[in-house]
């Protein structure tokens, strides 16, 4: 499947779904960066990487390894204590529907 071409029509309504409003330039400038980026994966896509294994990368023998160990978390009222508003004993957060 070809990659959408990424032109200001694109990045307006992607902004639009992500309830952003940009400006002029900045929907040229996000424009070109984007097409820049789909061009420089589908030139990777053209790569031809049959005969590398799929891990070729993970080094997991030189992971940091900690021991899962539980830790006190907050208490209600300090998790609360930094919110910007708060409603019914909890976070107040705005309401949106499309």
């Amino acid at each position: 499947m070809a990659a959408p071409k990424v032109d200001r029509a694109l990045v307006l309504r992607v902004a639009k779904l992500a309830c952003l409003s940009l400006s002029d330039a900045e929907a040229d400038r996000f424009a070109g960066g984007l097409a820049r980026i789909v061009d420089h994966v589908e030139q990777l896509d053209l790569l031809d990487t049959r005969d590398v294994p799929a891990t070729a990368h993970v080094q997991l023998d030189r992971a940091a390894w900690r021991n899962d160990e539980p830790i006190a978390g907050l208490s209600h009222d300090e998790a609360l204590a930094q919110a910007p508003r708060t409603e019914r004993g909890g976070f107040a957060v705005p309401a949106f529907i499309e």
